[in-house]
C-alpha cells in the first residue's frame, strides 16, 4: 500500500474536531452534518467528544448512507484520545484508539488507531492553526485496512465568520480517493455555542453540498 502524503497550511482558531487539542475537563462538542451530491447521493454524520479528564477525551463518530431517505450502510465507533507530551514546543500531538463496527446487513467489528498534529498560528492578523490527522481502520470481516489522512486549513475572520478548507485522503489496497472541502462557519451570535457550516465537497469529479451544525457545551 502506498504511503499517503498531504501538506496543510492554515486552520481556524476553534476547530470542530479538536484532534491534537483535547477537550477541557467537563466540556464537550457535538456536530451533525449531511452531504448531498449532484448524483443524488446523500450521507449523514454525527460526532461527539467530551473531556472526561485533563488528559483524556472520549468520543464517538457515526457515518451513514442516507440516499434512500433512511439510515443505510456505514460505520460507527467510539474512541479515547490521549496527549503525547511535547514539552515547550509550539505544536501539539495526540493519539487515539477506537472500536466499533460497520453498519450493514452483516455487521463487522472495526478497530481504529489515530495520530494527530496541531499547531496554532497567526496569518494576515487573523488567528488560525494547522491540523493533520492520520488513522488506520481495520475491518474484521475481510481483514481490510484503510489508511486515512485529513488536513484542515482555516482562519477566523471575525466573531461571526470563519473559513475552513479540508482535504480528506483515503486509501485501501485497491483504490485511493481524495476529497476537497472548503466551507464557511457562521456563528449567528458572537461568543455563543452554536455554529452552522455551509460548504461544498469535490470527490472524484463530483460536487456536493455540505451542511452542518456545531454545538459546544
Amino acid at each position: 500500500m502506498r504511503t499517503p502524503f498531504l501538506i496543510a497550511a492554515l486552520m481556524l482558531s476553534d476547530p470542530a474536531h479538536a484532534g491534537a487539542w483535547l477537550r477541557e475537563q467537563g466540556s464537550g462538542f457535538l456536530s451533525f452534518g449531511s452531504t448531498i451530491d449532484e448524483l443524488g447521493r446523500s450521507t449523514g454524520s454525527a460526532y461527539a467528544e467530551y473531556g472526561l479528564r485533563p488528559k483524556l477525551t472520549l468520543g464517538a463518530k457515526v457515518d451513514v448512507d442516507m440516499t434512500a431517505g433512511q439510515i443505510g450502510d456505514g460505520s460507527a465507533y467510539v474512541f479515547a484520545r490521549k496527549p503525547i507530551p511535547t514539552g515547550e514546543r509550539t505544536y501539539k500531538l495526540a493519539y487515539e484508539l477506537g472500536i466499533g463496527g460497520t453498519i450493514e446487513q452483516d455487521p463487522s467489528a472495526l478497530l481504529r488507531t489515530g495520530l494527530s498534529y496541531g499547531r496554532g498560528i497567526t496569518a494576515w492578523d487573523h488567528s488560525g492553526w494547522i491540523a493533520i490527522d492520520g488513522a488506520l481502520e481495520w475491518v474484521e470481516s475481510d481483514s481490510s485496512v484503510t489508511a486515512k489522512l485529513d488536513a484542515t486549513i482555516g482562519l477566523t475572520l471575525n466573531d461571526r465568520f470563519k473559513v475552513m478548507f479540508q482535504v480528506f485522503y483515503s486509501q485501501t489496497e485497491t483504490e485511493a480517493t481524495t476529497t476537497l472541502a472548503p466551507s464557511l462557519i457562521w456563528t449567528p451570535k458572537p461568543n455563543k455555542n452554536r455554529s452552522y457550516q455551509f460548504g461544498i465537497e469535490a470527490k472524484e469529479g463530483v460536487l456536493g453540498l455540505k451542511l452542518g451544525v456545531w454545538h459546544s457545551f
